[in-house]
């Protein structure tokens, strides 16, 4: 569970970042490559007068324009961009087809094998944006978890040494989880009371006071997530 967390990146404070770096803007750029090369696919696709790698040249200098011209206050970075590389790769392709005389449709005049070969690859930049519109949204919750975390003395870095590392032992351990989320009585006391009771919860679950101290950074930080509104990060505490 931690691990997968700690590794959420924010692309919006990356692309600030990337405004006052070259090396920075290129680390961001290269994370982005599989998503440009596929609209430089799906474009070429779409339109027979210009060539993959020209329209991915086009689509990296506008993916660079985008970065330097974002401002986090207007909105996420990666809607932004998208309109940048859309704009600017319309404009090459109207370019480049009135220079070679050609009336090129924008939206029309693709062979059916080619609506699919393009239907795919969009598919699979619509599929990164929903990839990378999770992880955002994760960072903002794991922001709020931290807070929380905080008010316990509980660290991610604790919370990640803390955890246990074999199914097993995680699989008892969500047992007490479950068992205390369905005790109104021990709930009340660790909400309210700011308390973790382990005699309580020895009592109900059966195991030794011991265990369940070992545990009680791993459980606290479970129930964190279960009672509050974590809709991406219960994902890593689902049965």
């Amino acid at each position: 569970m931690v691990d997968a967390i700690v590794k959420a990146t924010n692309i919006d404070d990356r692309a600030v970042a990337a405004k006052q770096s070259n090396a920075k803007a290129d680390s961001l750029i290269g994370d982005f490559h599989p998503f440009i090369q596929s609209l430089a696919s799906s474009y070429s696709l779409q339109y027979q007068d210009v060539h993959h790698d020209e329209v991915q040249s086009v689509i990296m200098e506008a993916f660079y324009e985008a970065i330097q011209g974002y401002d986090a206050r207007r909105g996420h970075f990666f809607p932004f961009a998208r309109q940048v590389i859309r704009a600017r790769t319309i404009d090459h392709i109207r370019s480049v087809s009135k220079h070679r005389e050609q009336t090129v449709p924008l939206e029309e005049n693709r062979s059916s094998q080619q609506s699919a070969q393009s239907a795919n690859l969009s598919e699979v930049s619509e599929r990164q944006y929903n990839d990378w519109m999770e992880g955002n949204l994760l960072q903002d919750e794991i922001a709020q978890f931290e807070a929380e975390l905080e008010t316990w003395g509980i660290t991610l870095a604790t919370l990640s040494k803390q955890s246990p590392k074999h199914k097993k032992l995680r699989d008892s351990y969500r047992m007490v989880i479950r068992q205390i989320a369905d005790d109104p009585d021990i709930l009340h006391t660790i909400q309210m009371k700011r308390y973790f009771p382990v005699k309580a919860i020895a009592q109900i679950t059966g195991l030794p006071p011991k265990k369940l101290e070992r545990a009680r950074t791993f459980i606290l930080a479970s129930l964190i997530i279960k009672m509050g509104d974590y809709e991406y990060l219960s994902e890593y505490i689902a049965n």
